[in-house]
């Protein structure tokens, strides 16, 4: 989990050793993910340890940028007034080729064309003050 501070009324995390490359990567437009390599697990951002093998040599690689929606919600209420004016939006979580799931927004599509199992592929916008926000597509 991520501590969040507000950048122009929107919600946007602290960034820190644990996320900071994962933000400098979507940056420039790569998904950029955890790794153990003791035991050749993938993990999603903000690990300090890996939650297969325990080991702390975690380090940080390229993901494909490819994945499928493991599971989903759409909003019709924002519960933060920086949403209010995009209610509906989904909120997808993403499991990656490589394993780790992420949560994003999938756009490019209607929410009510959103299915488990659909395959998505990254795409990137920027928020605040020029902040990279990863987001997902259909393939």
């Amino acid at each position: 989990m991520y501590d969040i501070t507000r950048i122009k009324g929107w919600p946007m995390p602290v960034l820190n050793e644990l996320n900071q490359p994962h933000f400098d990567a979507m940056g420039e437009g790569k998904v950029l993910v955890q790794h153990c390599p003791d035991c050749d697990t993938w993990l999603a951002p903000g690990a300090f340890v890996c939650e297969n093998c325990g080991s702390t040599a975690i380090t940080w690689r390229q993901a494909s940028g490819r994945g499928e929606i493991y599971s989903y919600v759409v909003m019709h209420r924002s519960f933060d007034p920086a949403f209010e004016g995009l209610v509906p939006y989904n909120v997808c979580l993403i499991e990656l080729e490589e394993g780790p799931r992420l949560l994003a927004n999938v756009v490019g599509i209607a929410n009510d064309r959103l299915a488990v199992g659909q395959p998505v592929r990254a795409v990137f916008e920027t928020a605040g003050e020029g902040l990279p926000l990863l987001k997902f597509a259909p393939a």
